[in-house]
This record gives C-alpha cells, structure tokens and sequence, in this order.
C-alpha cells in the first residue's frame, strides 16, 4: 500500500535542502557522512481508523491511513552545533516542509520536542540532539476481483 520511497525521497531532499547538511537512514550499513549530520529512524508504521473500500466493477480498491513516527537526531562534535542543527530541522517541519511534504501526500501531525541523545564513544561523546515526528499517509491499493454476473438458482 504504502512505497517507503514515496515517502523517504520527499522528505530526505526536502529537509537535507533546507539544513543543508547530508541526512542519511540510521543503523545502516553505508558510510558515515562527516559531522554534522542527520540520522532518520523509523520506530512505527500503524493503521489509523477503518479502511475504506470501493468496489468498481473488476477492481477493488482499499484506502487505510497510516501513520508514521520518524526519529531523527542530529549527530556532531560539538553540542551547541547539534543542538543549531536539531531546532533548525525541526523548523523545517513546522513550516516549509509541511508544505513541500503534502505536496508529496504526507501530513505533519505532530513535531514532538527536541531533547538531549548524547552516547559516549569509548572515550569521548558524540553529542546528539534529535526529536520525533509524526506522519500521516494515505496507502492505497487496486486489486482485480471475480465478478458474479449472473446466479442460476435451482428448485428441488
């Protein structure tokens, strides 16, 4: 129903425009960009509400809302510098990004605040900033159903 790249294109390009730093997926296995950076995670894709499905002629089509929480941290060496980064990405969600991501079917339904991700590194920290989104998209999907055109009933 839903393509994780309908979603992860709009929203990688948009927000790494707009910061102007590179945002990459977390826990992957690619090569970490140089600091400072943004890592996506997504912690949850659930169903919202009932699906609706509309039946025309062959085809059957089923719509389901779902929803998305995204988190994102911000990952340098310096605080202040991962705490600028974090508060100026999640700006873009509450304003231009909220526009450019309905363009793509994607609604901001909430931008959570911004908190503290520091993890000490053997022996130093890598000082992280980052807070969570939440996203709401519309899945859709057409089928090809049988169609009983006609019923012979017998008696006896």
């Amino acid at each position: 129903m839903i393509n994780y790249d309908d979603i992860w294109i709009p929203l990688q390009t948009g927000l790494e425009n707009y910061v102007g730093k590179p945002v990459i997926q977390a826990e992957t296995n690619g090569k970490q960009p140089p600091y400072p950076f943004i890592s996506i995670k997504d912690t949850l894709t659930d169903d919202i509400g009932h699906p609706f499905i509309l039946t025309n002629g062959e085809n059957q089509t089923i719509k389901q809302d779902i929803e998305m929480v995204l988190s994102l941290t911000v990952h340098a060496d310096k605080i202040e510098v991962s705490k600028d980064l974090c508060m100026k990405a999640r700006a873009y969600f509450l304003g231009k990004g909220a526009i450019e991501l309905s363009d793509a079917g994607i609604a901001i339904a909430d931008v959570l605040p911004a908190t503290n991700r520091n993890v000490f590194l053997t022996i130093d920290y890598e000082r992280r900033y980052g807070f969570d989104v939440r996203l709401r998209i519309q899945g859709q999907e057409t089928y090809g159903i049988d169609v009983i055109e006609t019923v012979t009933i017998q008696e006896g």
